[in-house]
């Protein structure tokens, strides 16, 4: 069944109309040239013969030793008067060229010659036909102008071209010659081309139709198998993937293009499954846990210093939970382009030195040495809150995560020109190759890190806040031999 909202049907219907337009402007174009061709060749011939028949005339004149015919004929009351040789000869002249005509071409001329006071002088038309065929010349205004002319008339329902010529002897008018052709062959010539046009145009066009619907039909199937089976691929069903023919044309193309956006979409959906778990773990934790407290509170009389350490627990747990919200915030609002930086001109070392004295007491705590070592003045352009926040994640896990009596050196280096590098380094546990691998990855913490505080989004912050400053974010590890941590920002960003 054909469906005509398809693309295929729509499809051949262009082909169709466009082959339409092309074959009959072809068929226009050749028929309007063929019959100029057929109409100029009649006109070429009709001059060529009335050509032929003056120089003859014009040579029997100056054969003659008669000083009759020495001169134009003289003009008497006011016509040209014509010895009776004279037009004997002409006579004559008129029917050995028609004999030549016959033998050569095997075409047929109806001429005519008159004197310019329309006396006949010859003829190869016989009785009646001389005065139906040929029209009073002197109506002809160009041929009295230009002393040359045709025109079409019909006699019988049958078309003929008349040429008129007027022969000079010199450069006086001597004779009008007449000649005539009919058209007839040229008309059924014509007649037979249209009729086949006719035909031939709807008969191609058909056949256009049905090669353009077979071709359609074959080149498209790709597309309707390529629609059922996207008709399978669901949100909680991404494994299918589009059928392709390997061949590299566009509807391969077009179905290896849609499969790699399918697989990102799986791995988008796959990302937000784990990260939906991951988010409800971390909550389940500390919810659980002010859940408790409050079950233990009201389930007997507590003192006030036993109420007093349950407000303080759950305090803590809700800060927490505060702070995990702010950061899946951030991370969604950098997801989303949306991050406003409010950025300006500002020197780097003095940034990281003020963020170094908020940690200077918990590192004194732990029993950690805590050193800034820069060497030279780097000024960048950003936002120093969070520049701030970045640096302060990176001291807090490197205090987090090194033991009593670790170092952990904070360094400003201006390598080049543009770019200023700030080194964390600690002597602390180190990370594991396979999670050094997947630093970076939301929730992922290593097994030795899961009894430390945090959710794992801190490098996610920290590698979020290099890029939204076009900087880079580097990692270098080994378990037992601390860590690493190379942030790079541009000394000048426009």
């Amino acid at each position: 069944m054909i469906q005509f909202h398809s693309f295929k049907f729509r499809l051949t219907v262009g082909y169709a109309f466009m082959m339409t337009v092309f074959l009959a402007g072809f068929a226009f174009l050749m028929y309007a040239e063929l019959s100029r061709t057929l109409y100029k060749d009649v006109e070429r011939s009709m001059y060529g013969e009335a050509q032929s028949i003056e120089d003859g005339i014009g040579a029997s004149f100056r054969e003659r030793k008669d000083p009759t015919f020495s001169a134009p004929p003289k003009i008497e009351r006011g016509t040209l008067a014509f010895p009776a040789e004279f037009q004997a000869e002409v006579t004559q002249a008129v029917r050995d060229w028609e004999k030549k005509q016959r033998r050569v071409t095997r075409s047929l001329f109806l001429v005519r010659i008159l004197g310019l006071d329309r006396s006949m002088i010859g003829s190869n038309l016989g009785g009646w036909e001389r005065d139906i065929l040929f029209p009073d010349y002197e109506r002809d205004s160009i041929l009295m102008e230009k002393g040359a002319s045709f025109q079409t008339i019909h006699f019988q329902k049958n078309p003929i071209r008349l040429y008129y010529h007027v022969a000079r002897f010199q450069g006086r008018p001597f004779f009008i010659i007449q000649i005539a052709k009919p058209l007839s062959e040229i008309e059924k010539t014509l007649t037979r081309l249209g009729l086949i046009i006719a035909v031939i145009i709807p008969l191609g066009v058909a056949l256009a139709c049905l090669a353009g619907w077979f071709l359609a039909k074959r080149f498209l199937s790709p597309v309707d198998q390529m629609i059922q089976q996207a008709r399978k691929i669901t949100a909680a069903y991404l494994r299918s993937r589009l059928p392709r023919t390997h061949t590299q044309d566009e509807l391969d193309r077009l179905a290896e293009t849609l499969n790699e956006m399918i697989d990102r979409l799986e791995a988008s959906t796959r990302a937000v499954q784990e990260f939906s778990s991951n988010v409800s773990h971390e909550f389940k934790t500390p919810l659980t846990i002010i859940r408790g407290e409050i079950d233990l509170a009201l389930r007997r009389a507590r003192s006030q210093e036993d109420l007093q350490r349950t407000l303080e627990v759950i305090s803590e747990e809700v800060d927490g939970l505060i702070r995990l919200v702010d950061d899946l915030m951030f991370l969604v609002r950098n997801d989303a382009k949306q991050l406003s930086l409010q950025k300006k001109k500002l020197m780097l070392t003095p940034t990281v030195e003020q963020v170094l004295r908020l940690y200077q007491e918990r590192a004194h705590q732990a029993g950690i040495e805590l050193v800034l070592e820069s060497h030279a003045e780097a000024e960048v352009f950003g936002d120093e809150i969070y520049l701030k926040r970045l640096f302060a994640n990176l001291l807090d896990n490197a205090i987090k995560f090194t033991k009593s009596n670790g170092k952990v050196i904070v360094r400003v280096e201006v390598p080049g020109r543009d770019k200023v590098v700030v080194k964390v380094e600690d002597t602390g546990i180190g990370i594991d190759p396979v999670t050094l691998g997947n630093l970076g990855t939301r929730f992922c913490r290593a097994d030795q890190a899961r009894s430390k505080d945090g959710a794992g989004l801190g490098v996610s912050i920290v590698r979020a806040i290099c890029d939204a400053h076009q900087g880079s974010l580097r990692f270098e590890s080994a378990l037992g031999k601390g860590t690493r941590v190379f942030v790079e920002l541009p000394l000048k960003l426009l």
